[in-house]
């Protein structure tokens, strides 16, 4: 049995307060239980918008069993909140494995989560060719990150916000003071001064809390782990 991913962002009409936010995610994560067909699940609070909307409530992370219809499985993990729900079936490529992907209780794991689309001369193979060969060794190097993954848009499922997205962003962090070290490499800068050389520059980014529902598959090694990991 095979299992597929996807990704879910939801979206309010309004700027969304840290309560209201709180009480969402709440109900998405006490919401899972029972629900048939879920391989993996994390629900990610965005506590801090980089540059992404404020509207912004939650972003849903469902890893799905292929003999499960995967509309009616998120039909019923978001469909008690009011929302505008974007979707897409995603497909990861893991740069370095994310630690401890276990459920996490009460704590949560910090979370760099972000949209980026192609640069309009680029094909989406040779985007996502030269992320792999030119711009994730070097994001992949800058220490302090506990993880490292993108997940390549494979079908839009639903769009009722405009966005240009051909990947997600992933990078974990143990903690805040490990990101901040980490954005203030010399590394980080050149990471960000490589982006317009094959990605569009209006990317949305959040710091958000992951919250571990289901521990997802394991993703295996990362393309830039080292052997002694």
């Amino acid at each position: 049995m095979g299992v597929q991913k996807y990704v879910v962002l939801l979206d309010a009409d309004h700027d969304v307060a840290a309560g209201e936010r709180d009480e969402v995610v709440g109900r998405l994560i006490a919401g899972a239980d029972g629900t048939a067909g879920l391989a993996g699940l994390t629900v990610s609070s965005p506590n801090e918008s980089l540059t992404g909307p404020a509207e912004t409530i939650a972003v849903v992370q469902a890893w799905i069993d292929d003999a499960v219809g995967a509309e009616s499985v998120l039909a019923d993990l978001v469909g008690s909140v009011d929302a505008m729900v974007s979707s897409w079936l995603v497909e990861e490529i893991v740069f370095l494995a994310p630690v401890e992907r276990r459920p996490s209780g009460e704590h949560s794991r910090l979370n760099l989560f972000g949209t980026a689309a192609k640069r309009a001369d680029f094909t989406l193979e040779g985007f996502f060719d030269y992320w792999k060969t030119v711009h994730a060794p070097i994001s992949s190097s800058i220490p302090g990150s506990s993880g490292y993954v993108v997940s390549r848009v494979r079908e839009t499922v639903s769009a009722p916000i405009e966005r240009s997205v051909d990947a997600f962003i992933e990078l974990w962090y143990p903690s805040r003071d490990h990101q901040a070290r980490a954005s203030e490499h010399p590394l980080a800068a050149k990471a960000w001064e490589d982006v317009p050389n094959y990605a569009r520059t209006d990317g949305q980014f959040w710091m958000t809390h992951e919250h571990v529902v289901i521990e997802p598959p394991e993703t295996g090694p990362g393309m830039f782990d080292s052997d002694d990991d």
